[in-house]
C-alpha cells in the first residue's frame, strides 16, 4: 500500500492533468488518482513512492516547492520536465504516470460503484461522444 503522502502526491499530479473544466469534475474529483495508485501498485510494488519522488525532487529542483505545494501550471511544468528528461527510466515514471491517469478517466473506472459492484455510464463519455463498448460490428463479420 502506497504511502499517504505519495498518494496525495498523485493526486496532485491527476489534478493538474486532468482539470475540471466548465463545470465538469477533474479526474482528482472523481478519484482517478486512486485508479493510478490501485494500478501501479498492482503492477510494480512501491513504484507509486518513486513517482511521488520524481515529482517532489524535481518541483525542488524548479520551485522550491514540494510537487503538492504547487500550483497547476507549476505542476504541468514538473510533469513536462519528467516526460523529457534524458533519462529513459524517468521518461517512462512520467509515461505511467499519465497512461493510468487517462485509462482511469475515460474507461468505465469513474462509472463503477465499488460497493454495489454497478455500473453507471461515466459522464466523460458522452462528453467525448463515445457511445461506449461495442459487441462487435456487422460490417466487419466475414460471412461462412
Amino acid at each position: 500500500m502506497a504511502e499517504p503522502e505519495s498518494v496525495e502526491t498523485i493526486r496532485a499530479a491527476v489534478e493538474a492533468i486532468l482539470p475540471a473544466v466548465d463545470g465538469r469534475p477533474g479526474g482528482a474529483d472523481l478519484g482517478v488518482h486512486e485508479h493510478v495508485v490501485e494500478q501501479v501498485e498492482m503492477a510494480l510494488p512501491g513504484f507509486v513512492g518513486l513517482m511521488a519522488a520524481l515529482l517532489d525532487a524535481t518541483a525542488m529542483e524548479l520551485s522550491q516547492a514540494p510537487f503538492a505545494g504547487l500550483g497547476v501550471p507549476e505542476r504541468i511544468e514538473v510533469i513536462r520536465a519528467l516526460s523529457s528528461d534524458e533519462a529513459q527510466d524517468v521518461r517512462e515514471a512520467a509515461d505511467v504516470l499519465l497512461i493510468f491517469a487517462y485509462g482511469g478517466m475515460y474507461s468505465e473506472w469513474t462509472g463503477y460503484d465499488r460497493e454495489t459492484r454497478s455500473l453507471e455510464r461515466p459522464a466523460v463519455w458522452d462528453d467525448v461522444g463515445f457511445h461506449g463498448p461495442s459487441l462487435g460490428h456487422p460490417d466487419y463479420r466475414q460471412e461462412p
